[in-house]
């Protein structure tokens, strides 16, 4: 595992390499390199984990088990039956998925020299750790889905609407927490500054409105039933606000901080900046998920959406670096999350107890063919 994520390193470098040097095939080639490295080690390191051990189970005795009122796994369950591992290589393809939206961002904002990193820093993310390291697949994929929209809301680009509209209905068949998704991924939109120019089109308005609430209907009653399961059991997780989240906090403060600097940015300009204050909202948004496990806030709710505001609140931290061309000032926050990744994650694995409890980087003991579920 340390050896595949050398290999991701080396292909972040030759993207930047390939960017710097104007060979804009090599660039994509590395991209795919590297898209198709987290694929596989998200693949291998997932796979006797506990979500996806109870889903393949599941789907060993009916395709789409364990996954009520989510219609989207019932339509490709015979699909994950034929995949290697199961929902271990869907999880793969996930992880790829959140490797590809910041390398796609940088193609975008045409700052290709940093897409390989960018991409590091979401998938090492210790912010992310329920959604990609602890496997939570489908609520990882219900909110990556979301993405655009949330690329809309705040304007960071202008995403095609079809690809809007494929992407909030194919959330609402992936997971019950869409209401809750749906409503971060517009967030934003408070912080916007007032439309200009070109008037709203009213009836595309309504009807994307009519086919919202429908959605929320359908999906609102399950939800609902499943949150109440969550608050009648006391279980959470401490993982957003253990030390390393925490640090790298402080590492994306600092970036933000010499910014500032840099650029003579005072309280008023990032008051009248919409970046500056969506920035401020996810970061928000965040401090209160971390108070409500601290003091114990009904935190089996809470913790639940830790990684998606965090997810959003890293997307929006590229934007606005970008924004103000402080490329250089997000290095303490990259480095300090590869440190996290290798020394605290891949190395640090003595006390792993693969095989009878398998936790991630737990690696396959058998081929996929002779896996019994």
């Amino acid at each position: 595992m340390a050896s595949l994520f050398g290999c991701q390193l080396a292909a972040a470098t030759w993207m930047s390499w390939a960017a710097v040097n104007g060979r804009r095939r090599g660039w994509w080639i590395g991209a795919g390199v590297l898209l198709s490295l987290v694929a596989l080690f998200f693949a291998l390191a997932t796979w006797g984990t506990s979500d996806i051990t109870k889903l393949n189970h599941f789907f060993a005795i009916y395709p789409g088990g364990g996954t009520k009122g989510e219609p989207f796994w019932v339509l490709v369950g015979p699909l994950i039956v034929a995949s290697p591992y199961r929902m271990a290589a869907v999880h793969g393809l996930v992880a790829a998925g959140y490797a590809a939206a910041p390398i796609l961002l940088a193609w975008r904002w045409r700052a290709l020299a940093w897409g390989g990193w960018w991409s590091l820093l979401i998938c090492c993310s210790p912010m992310l750790r329920g959604f990609l390291q602890n496997a939570h697949t489908r609520q990882a994929l219900a909110l990556l889905l979301l993405l655009p929209l949330m690329l809309w809301a705040g304007r960071l680009v202008d995403p095609r609407r079809p690809v809007i509209a494929v992407g909030v209905i194919w959330s609402a068949l992936v997971h019950t927490t869409f209401p809750i998704n749906l409503l971060l991924s517009l967030s934003p939109l408070l912080m916007r500054d007032r439309a200009t120019g070109s008037p709203i089109n009213r009836w595309r308005l309504l009807l994307a409105l009519g086919v919202l609430v429908t959605l929320v209907v359908v999906v609102a009653p399950r939800a609902l039933e499943k949150m109440a399961a969550y608050a009648a059991v006391s279980f959470f997780n401490h993982y957003s606000v253990t030390r390393y989240v925490q640090r790298l906090q402080w590492t994306l403060a600092l970036g933000v901080a010499l910014t500032c600097w840099r650029r003579r940015l005072g309280a008023m300009q990032l008051l009248s900046c919409s970046l500056s204050r969506q920035l401020a909202l996810f970061s928000l948004l965040f401090l209160l998920i971390q108070a409500s496990v601290e003091w114990e806030w009904f935190p089996q709710l809470t913790f639940r959406f830790a990684d998606g505001v965090g997810f959003f609140l890293l997307i929006t931290y590229l934007a606005w670096i970008h924004r103000y061309q402080a490329y250089a000032f997000l290095l303490p926050a990259l480095l300090f999350t590869l440190h996290y990744w290798l020394f605290e994650r891949i190395l640090n694995t003595e006390t792993l107890a693969c095989g009878a409890n398998d936790s991630f980087l737990c690696i396959p003991d058998r081929w996929p063919w002779q896996v019994r579920y």
